[in-house]
């Protein structure tokens, strides 16, 4: 809005005249500013630093309000499988890889290309083409991020790849010729295997960028320097493409809580490892894993205290305990005490980093 001021004899009226111009400009500003948060709402892209409740959190990934009170307490009904991590660095991939075929199709349904003579048959047939399908993943997904020095960022990227260009997978085609994987983030593989893109994601962090203040932390100074340009750009890819992506202050663990102890949500959550082994060590281990349920049972909840002993807390009195998938372990499901996850969520080096993930329920389009 431009305004054109007139100087004359009055002052009382310039005076009036110069409020009018200052008022409408505020509200012009008011306006602007308004208009660019509901475009960042719309779009997905919300870099507000304030807390949400879990109601938004759901809104976000899709979630009806409908499906509120469809709570379950599925720590033990999750379906997601447990695969353990193949090197030191590739648990963030390994995680994408269970969320991978907790979405997908069940394997029995590849089957049916399989000649099946008997019940062993089948079970033999079922994991080598498990195993087949894991192999692979885990070749264009290492060829995708082009880097041992995974951050949270690389997984957004990967699961948007995924949202955008499904691979397809053949389990008759052990075979598979990679070479037309490139570093343009391209996975064509020449595959059949069905990967529905019946999903969407929402990345929490405290931090949408690279804190520079990490070059200290030994965990991160062997590749900081190159990282930072490198998680920067991608930073600015996601903000640019207006990916789902929300900085917060400080997610209370009952919004996480709440929003997991919903069907069909699981999480991508960065812990410190030493706080979650409880290593007698003092420097940050960055370390992913899924967190899939929230259990109310009382056995499983003494198992928790038992085999995550807080230190600061001689009376635990927890009335629930945390589910994760950790790649890391041979256990197929872990149960952890609220107050050791909040600790290795909350440790400096993490941002406090989450992906939420929601399966989709078929025929209903989802909120971003």
């Amino acid at each position: 809005m431009n305004a054109m001021l007139s100087h004359d004899d009055d002052d009382n009226n310039d005076d009036e005249v110069l409020h009018a111009a200052v008022t409408a400009t505020a509200a012009d500003e008011d306006k602007e500013e308004e208009d660019d948060a509901k475009h960042r709402h719309s779009n997905g892209n919300d870099t507000t630093e304030t807390n949400y409740d879990s109601k938004y959190i759901l809104d976000r990934i899709g979630k009806y309000p409908a499906e509120y009170h469809n709570r379950c307490q599925h720590s033990e009904e999750s379906d997601i499988p447990h695969i353990r991590q193949d090197e030191t660095w590739d648990c963030g991939l390994t995680c994408v890889q269970m969320i991978l075929q907790w979405l997908s199709a069940d394997v029995e349904d590849v089957v049916d290309d399989v000649d099946v003579i008997n019940d062993s048959s089948y079970e033999a047939a079922t994991d080598s083409i498990r195993q087949n399908i894991t192999n692979i993943e885990t070749v264009w997904m290492i060829e995708f991020v082009a880097t041992k020095s995974i951050w949270t960022i690389d997984l957004v990227m990967l699961l948007q790849h995924i949202l955008s260009c499904t691979p397809r997978i053949s389990p008759n085609n052990t075979n598979i010729d990679t070479s037309n994987v490139n570093d343009e983030r391209e996975c064509s593989i020449s595959c059949q295997m069905h990967l529905p893109q019946n999903f969407s994601y929402l990345f929490c962090s405290t931090n949408l960028g690279v804190e520079k203040s990490y070059s200290n932390l030994d965990y991160y100074q062997d590749a900081f320097q190159s990282d930072e340009l490198r998680i920067q750009k991608l930073f600015n890819m996601a903000h640019g493409q207006n990916l789902p992506l929300l900085q917060t202050s400080h997610l209370e663990l009952q919004v996480l809580v709440d929003v997991i102890s919903h069907k069909d949500v699981v999480a991508i959550v960065l812990l410190d490892n030493v706080v979650l082994r409880n290593l007698p060590s003092s420097e940050y281990s960055g370390h992913y894993v899924i967190l899939c349920g929230i259990s109310y049972d009382e056995d499983l909840i003494h198992y928790a205290q038992l085999n995550c002993p807080d230190e600061n807390d001689n009376t635990p009195n927890d009335d629930f305990c945390i589910a994760i998938k950790n790649p890391g372990s041979w256990k197929h499901v872990e149960y952890i005490t609220p107050s050791i996850f909040e600790k290795a969520w909350r440790a400096r080096g993490t941002d406090e980093d989450v992906i939420f993930i929601a399966k989709q329920v078929q025929g209903m389009d989802c909120i971003k």
